[in-house]
């Protein structure tokens, strides 16, 4: 394996990927359990487990870079903690609202500052972040519904400022804790701005993801 730019950052990156990783499968599981049928829950079992099998792949990329796999992921623990605490969902549509925005946020976060790995880190990384097709069945699901009730509508879309404030907050702290996570930017990015370039395309990522929902960001 080549030796990173910054191997310091890269284990910062590789240990911010599998928390969020862990903490995608923990809520998936948790949304499969609370699914109102059985197509529901089985299809998004099927994507916990997804994320579950993500974390193999990063403890052997740890292993590959001499790095401790538990420090690295433990050292961010605490950034997802308030999450669940902060935005309680009061029913199901809450619910696939709040991983959808939440979630969405946060894998933009792992591509900006994955975008220039390059091999075989990226590859690696890319498998990882590959669409695990969770969007497409909030959409489904939800999309008709929202369409035949604006009153849903216009609640499900404060729930998401809601829950994208809180998004937006984990990936503001994690930059401010480990600031050289922005030492893997792509060249135009990697300056002063760098934080500021990723804020942005986090909202614009979830812009993008709200009007799929026909939903106002």
């Amino acid at each position: 394996m080549p030796a990173p730019r910054d191997p310091a950052a890269v284990v910062d990156l590789l240990g911010l990927h599998s928390a969020i990783q862990l903490a995608a499968f923990t809520r998936f599981a948790k949304d499969a359990q609370h699914a109102p049928d059985l197509p529901g829950q089985v299809t998004i079992s099927r994507i916990a487990a997804g994320e579950l099998a993500h974390l193999d792949q990063l403890e052997r990329l740890a292993s590959e870079l001499g790095a401790d796999f538990y420090t690295a992921t433990g050292a961010w623990g605490h950034l997802m903690g308030d999450l669940d605490r902060r935005t309680a969902p009061g029913d199901w549509s809450e619910r696939l609202v709040k991983t959808y925005v939440a979630f969405g946020v946060l894998a933009d976060l792992q591509r900006a500052l994955s975008a220039d790995l390059g091999e075989p880190l990226g590859a690696v990384v890319s498998d990882i972040l590959a669409d695990n097709g969770y969007a497409d069945y909030v959409v489904a699901v939800l999309g008709p519904v929202i369409a035949a009730e604006p009153q849903l509508g216009a609640r499900l879309a404060l729930w998401g400022r809601r829950v994208v404030g809180e998004a937006l907050g984990i990936a503001q702290r994690a930059l401010e804790v480990r600031p050289r996570l922005l030492t893997l930017l792509p060249a135009e990015g990697a300056a002063a701005d760098g934080a500021d370039r990723v804020r942005h395309q986090l909202s614009g990522g979830h812009a993008r993801r709200m009007a799929r929902l026909g939903l106002t960001a």
